[in-house]
């Protein structure tokens, strides 16, 4: 009890010192965001770094300015600077940024606005990977350090899947896995050492797709004919590209110091401002407006109220949904959507919330809108596509872990006392009934027919096509497009050209949900007296019992899933 104590204690009294750092670091004057002034000949330096999420949640506050820029930051500041005077150019100088494919996308096409004003773009690095250089090529001119140590890294795509059967079995944990799809691929990670064939062949065919528009884009940027492009990524004989390298190859124009090129373009510390610095800010003059609710990570149920940025559920959904409705003027809705799916009933909330609105509801899908995430996707009346979507995985799976054999191998006994004909059928540490898992096998199929069910109903496709496009198959947007599972390949800009068209309208403004909260709020939500409480419970729990509890947060028991079983957006 002492220990108890003394920990809530702790938890306290750090709590009590944050809230007071908060307040009289608020207080004592931090520098308001965006306070320096812009000279008329800036240049807006592009510079993202880590993980760039599709949408930010979190506002800027005075206490811890501005949240690393989100895509849809970056996009619409860049189209912003298009039109400010103050703007002379941009400088891309990215450091190791991880973007999604379709997210690189959707920056180009921002960018082509920026130099359709008549602005340069120049970039910059020194040791880059792919995704970092795919920015950096979208620029008039790309400039590469020529020290030695510097470098070019193209991977290309790849999907790299963990086989647990062997380890598990060693362990003395086994996992019935009931899966209804056959080419959902999840059974195979647990009861097999590979891919089955025919799972194999659709992924390969998938990735392919993705690799032939990663070898496009490249030629497009750099103005390289296809197929040298394609020679770059399968013939160079060296990993890293040195800069000497880079340049024979056509993928950089210029190799010098980033001193050199800012004393080239006279940018200096007075007349260039950062991207995350860059205020956007412009009055409304729309009376239209049309909504986009950013939707992104694994759809799971909120926890006690919390809902982070990386994930979906219909509580999140429904907060978005009433704001909309309350704004008359708003006239229609894009669902910007990037999920490899979750769980399957909060797939089939948010589907219902989605479908029982009022007003014409496009879906724009990101890099991935798997399983789950295609499900939502099915109560939009159009559905677009980033060329680079991976998309389809109609499928159903659950899985049970069973210690039986573990149990034996550390001499732990279980013995189970119960009434009812399923009462005690599944416990972890004795061997599961198979009567009990036939009946979770008929519900899982009767979760995936209500899947196919919407599919079919909602794409209008008969027992012929859903047959050609089920069965846990992924698709890249163009095949899923020739399936008629999607109804056009396009960007966001296509998404919400159609949400126009179909709420007839033509003079529009875009409002972003889910509504921006401060960081004080989202600490709020987060449930840190509830995490404080479970680490306290936890320390007294046994060693069985935690990894009993570490099972069952990673495979949640008796639950239907709606999910992608591997990560395809790398």
């Amino acid at each position: 009890m002492k220990t108890k104590h003394a920990v809530l204690i702790g938890c306290g009294a750090l709590l009590i010192i944050l809230v007071l750092a908060f307040i009289l670091g608020f207080f004592i004057g931090f520098k308001p965001q965006g306070s320096k002034k812009l000279s008329p000949d800036s240049w807006l330096v592009l510079d993202p770094s880590g993980n760039v999420a599709d949408y930010n949640e979190l506002s800027s506050s005075r206490l811890w300015g501005s949240p690393r820029p989100s895509t849809e930051d970056i996009c619409r500041k860049i189209r912003f600077a298009a039109s400010d005077k103050r703007i002379k150019g941009i400088l891309i100088k990215p450091s190791f940024a991880q973007i999604s494919f379709a997210n690189l996308g959707e920056i180009g096409l921002a960018m082509e606005d920026f130099k359709a004003a008549g602005k340069p773009v120049y970039s910059h690095f020194s040791m880059q990977d792919q995704k970092g250089y795919l920015l950096c090529a979208m620029a008039d001119s790309v400039y590469m350090e020529p020290s030695a140590s510097a470098g070019l890294i193209l991977e290309g795509v790849e999907a790299n899947l963990l086989f647990y059967k062997d380890l598990l079995s060693k362990l003395g944990i086994r996992m019935h896995v009931v899966q209804v799809g056959e080419f959902k691929g999840y059974d195979e990670l647990y009861t097999k050492s590979a891919l089955s064939p025919g799972t194999e062949q659709n992924l390969r065919q998938a990735l392919k797709g993705r690799y032939d528009l990663l070898v496009g884009d490249l030629a497009k940027h750099r103005k390289l004919d296809p197929a040298q492009a394609l020679q770059i990524y399968e013939e160079r004989p060296e990993v890293i590209l040195l800069p000497a390298e880079a340049k024979k190859y056509g993928l950089v124009d210029e190799l010098a110091s980033y001193d050199a090129l800012l004393d080239k373009l006279q940018i200096t510390k007075d007349n260039r401002v950062s991207l995350k610095d860059y205020q956007d800010t412009a009055a409304s003059t729309h009376k239209n407006k049309i909504a986009i609710l950013n939707l992104s990570g694994v759809i799971t149920p909120s926890i006690s109220g919390f809902s982070s940025e990386a994930t979906i559920n219909a509580e999140k959904v429904d907060r978005a949904i009433r704001s909309i409705k309350k704004d008359k003027n708003i006239k229609a809705l894009v669902v910007r959507l990037n999920s490899p799916g979750g769980s399957a009933l909060e797939s089939e909330i948010i589907f219902q919330k989605l479908d029982q609105l009022e007003l014409p509801v496009v879906v724009s899908m990101g890099g991935i809108a798997a399983s789950g995430g295609y499900y939502i996707s099915c109560a939009g009346d159009y559905i677009v596509a980033d060329p680079h979507t991976i998309t389809g995985s109609i499928g159903v799976v659950s899985t049970l872990p069973e210690g039986e054999e573990l149990s034996k191998k550390i001499g732990l006994g279980s013995q189970t006392i119960s009434y009812g004909k399923f009462a005690g059928s599944y416990t972890f540490w004795e061997k599961t009934d198979p009567e009990f898992l036939s009946s979770f096998e008929r519900y899982s199929k009767s979760v995936y027919d209500e899947f196919k069910l919407r599919v079919s109903t909602s794409r209008k496709l008969n027992e012929e096509e859903i047959a050609a496009a089920a069965e846990g198959r992924v698709f890249i947007a163009e095949d899923a497009r020739k399936l008629k599972l999607i109804d056009e390949v396009g960007s966001l800009q296509t998404a919400v050209n159609k949400a126009a068209e179909l709420a007839k309208i033509t003079d529009y403004e875009l409002t972003q949900y889910p509504g921006k909260i401060s960081i004080f709020e989202f600490i709020k939500q987060s449930g840190m007296f509830e995490m404080a409480v479970k680490y306290i419970r936890d320390k007294d729990m046994s060693l069985t019992e935690r990894l009993e509890e570490y099972l069952k947060l990673c495979f949640p028991p008796q639950q239907c899933l709606y999910i992608l079983p591997y990560n395809l957006d790398q």
